[in-house]
């Protein structure tokens, strides 16, 4: 262990004092771990520039206060903070209390493909050659050209490798794609729900109006009377789809755009390849591509721990980044870019996804059979690719009554936009335990 965190130069009073206390405070904030051995007293006087006598008296202080311990011919070890303790305590006791979860925050064990990732990644590592070098900073060659292929048979989008750029996440992304785009824009926001892309634009300056649509997304009319210059577009935010119905609004949302040089699309394709029901309504990218930025990702089609995503930019955006594309640094791990690419190119990922599709359509109608039987007369929306049923019960008692039931029972509830709805995200909880979780978010309901 280093102590280069420990500064003796600003200090008053005893020296000693000051390093027990930094070493101290090390300890609590978990920088210096339980059981972890402490710098002899010879290296760590050599290292600070005092005193052996300045350390051990240091060393004499922690033991005594329990915090560590001497041990004969080994050293000096950390026992342990308290305080540090408490707070892992507290932190498990509140992971314990959910019991089931319809957060949309993690997935069910059931639906990931594990295994098989994990030997993918295995035999990537393997590879220490591939390894030992920089990844591309738009992301591995490979895994681009994989990507176009895969993009286009899951969703229709038309790119060439040379248009796509990898990211750890949508958030690295939308942060190049501000600098490509610039603060001199208005974004339409289509629905207006997504938290984290508002918060990004506004952190860059760019202002954002929200769009409220229909069934089939944002309207012309009010593109025109806010004048907007970018739509934002969250497919994922549409319920009921009608393939003719969304085939008409995008030819007019492409006329819109042709109306003016500087209209762009940005499509926030999330969890696009999931939908079960309607699986002939392909990406908006593959009708305007010359005008849409596409964003997918993978993090309900693989593991949200695997932060992977990835952007397909028109060529004039294309041209903007190549300009600067030597200052950028790769944000997304080569090692998982190289498994995925390894995922996708054996066709283990378009298993998977059948896979998928099957499981949640499932749980789709697992779901919503048992809300029709306990919470009658509550009006249900799906909404395939967030993988969640929004409920919407017919009094306000009800709902607050099943809000009350799920802080009593440790069930995690999707993030509300309106009081009077509940949202069950079913991707994260196993489908044998819909039936347990619903029969108490609907215990004690009033009449």
């Amino acid at each position: 262990m280093l102590f280069d965190f420990i500064d003796l130069k600003n200090g008053s009073g005893a020296v000693y004092i000051e390093l027990y206390a930094q070493i101290n405070a090390a300890i609590e904030n978990g920088i210096i771990k339980k059981g972890e051995k402490l710098p002899s007293i010879r290296e760590a006087a050599n290292q600070l520039c005092v005193s052996r006598t300045t350390v051990e008296n240091a060393y004499l202080k922690l033991c005594i206060e329990g915090t560590a311990e001497s041990l004969p011919q080994r050293g000096y070890y950390v026992r342990g903070s308290k305080k540090r303790f408490a707070e892992k305590t507290e932190k498990a006791e509140n992971k314990e209390q959910i019991k089931f979860d319809f957060s949309g925050r993690s997935i069910d064990i059931s639906a990931a493909d594990t295994e098989l990732w994990k030997k993918t990644v295995r035999e990537i590592l393997r590879d220490t050659e591939e390894l030992t070098s920089y990844g591309d900073p738009q992301g591995e060659i490979g895994l681009r050209n994989a990507l176009s292929l895969y993009a286009y048979k899951a969703r229709g989008v038309r790119a060439s490798a040379n248009n796509i750029i990898i990211g750890a996440g949508i958030g690295p992304l939308l942060n190049i794609l501000c600098g490509l785009i610039g603060r001199d824009c208005l974004i339409g926001m289509e629905n207006g729900e997504f938290e984290q892309a508002n918060r990004i634009f506004s952190d860059y300056g760019i202002n954002t109006e929200t769009i409220i649509g229909d069934y089939n997304g944002a309207k012309i009319s009010e593109l025109e009377k806010n004048q907007i210059q970018i739509l934002f577009l969250q497919p994922s935010a549409l319920s009921k789809i009608s393939v003719t119905g969304i085939s008409s609004r995008r030819n007019e949302l492409v006329d819109w755009a042709n109306e003016s040089p500087d209209r762009l699309f940005i499509e926030d394709d999330y969890n696009g390849e999931l939908r079960y029901t309607a699986r002939s309504v392909t990406a908006f990218q593959g009708k305007c591509p010359e005008r849409t930025v596409y964003i997918g990702s993978f993090s309900k089609l693989l593991l949200p721990s695997v932060r992977i995503a990835y952007m397909v930019l028109p060529d004039k955006l294309l041209e903007k980044l190549n300009k600067r594309l030597n200052i950028y640094n790769q944000t997304c791990g080569k090692v998982e870019q190289l498994a995925l690419e390894k995922y996708i190119e054996t066709g283990a990922l378009e298993k998977h996804l059948r896979r998928l599709r099957k499981l949640y359509n499932e749980k789709s109608r697992i779901c919503n059979r048992i809300v029709s039987e306990l919470i009658p007369g509550a009006r249900q929306t799906l909404f395939e690719s967030s993988l969640t049923v929004l409920l919407k019960p017919e009094s306000q008692n009800i709902t607050e009554k099943i809000y009350s039931n799920a802080r009593k029972y440790g069930i995690s509830l999707g993030k509300a936009v309106s009081a009077d709805e509940v949202r069950l995200c079913f991707a994260g909880i196993n489908k044998n335990d819909i039936f347990t979780a619903i029969r108490l978010l609907s215990k004690d309901l009033p009449k």
